[in-house]
């Protein structure tokens, strides 16, 4: 049997990491140290946030589907709710908050790339 959130960590993690990484070092190099802060800050957000949702379709594929849709549920309103909760924690640091959305949003969209392309993987096993 495939691991299919397996498969996808496996396929998302590398291009995530590869572009939040390229967006930290830049964010550092024009802003400093709050750019070096918002980059690292957007990285864990978006990382986190996407392997929670794949920790609970690894953990939940075998329950009934109701099941699933109610852990997965309950964990996209526990992200946004831990998500307003960190947002409101930063909004009182120094953070470069134009270099924090660029970083997340980049960190995301590779990560979606990457799932899209192990997805495109899976279709020829």
């Amino acid at each position: 049997m495939i691991n299919y959130p397996a498969l996808f960590l496996k396929g998302a993690i590398t291009p995530a990491l590869i572009i939040g990484i390229i967006g930290t070092v830049l964010a550092t190099v024009v802003a400093g140290s709050r750019g070096l802060f918002a980059g690292l800050a957007a990285l864990i957000v978006v990382l986190l946030f996407f392997i929670i949702h794949l920790i609970i379709a690894a953990t939940t594929r075998t329950l009934d589907p109701r099941l699933t849709f109610a852990f997965v549920a309950l964990s996209f309103l526990t992200k946004l709710i831990g998500m307003a909760g960190f947002m409101i924690a930063l909004s009182r640091t120094s953070i470069d908050r134009p270099w924090f959305a660029g970083v997340a949003f980049a960190t995301a969209a590779g990560w979606l790339v990457g799932e899209m392309l192990a997805y495109r993987r899976l279709l020829h096993l």
